[in-house]
């Protein structure tokens, strides 16, 4: 027998919610119909199905839909809100970090991502605290995406050969 899934009912409930209080105009709170609304609602609609069917492969997108949501929510709302790319890599590191709780397994990728994300949201720092050897710094601060494409071509033939 062919398993019928939440996901479908609980997208189609939030956004008609959504869209139900855009029509009759009712107001709860400053946003409510922003698409960054309605991409945390339909992360939330992921992660509600997949913990009601005991799915972990839907922790992910919940989180990267709810977390991009988010985000992009409270970007111009709090003025210390973090406004570059490393902010994505934390969003996606904690979606594979609780995916991996769920799992029990696959906790490095995560680890991974959060530490490349928490080296992209200090760099500035890292690189001004350098400033004593600047020749390097110079050429660290050039060359440093060329390590993680190296990095990770080299994961990548390490992983297709297992």
């Amino acid at each position: 027998m062919k398993k019928i899934t939440l996901l479908p009912a609980i997208i189609l409930f939030s956004v008609g919610i959504f869209y139900s209080i855009q029509k009759l105009n009712i107001h709860l709170f400053e946003g409510q119909s922003s698409w960054e609304f309605l991409l945390i609602l339909l992360g939330f609609a992921f992660l509600i199905s997949g913990h009601f069917e005991q799915d972990s492969s839907a922790i992910l997108p919940g989180v990267i839909l709810a977390g991009v949501g988010i985000h992009f929510f409270f970007y111009e709302k709090i003025p210390s809100w973090p406004a570059h790319s490393a902010s994505f890599l934390f969003i996606i590191s904690v979606g594979l970090i609780l995916t991996a709780i769920k799992t029990k397994s696959g906790y490095l990728q995560g680890v991974i991502l959060l530490a490349i994300g928490l080296f992209l949201h200090f760099f500035p720092a890292i690189m001004g605290s350098l400033s004593i050897v600047e020749n390097g710094v110079n050429s660290i601060e050039t060359y440093w995406p060329f390590l993680f494409v190296v990095i990770g071509g080299v994961l990548l033939v390490v992983i297709r050969k297992k």
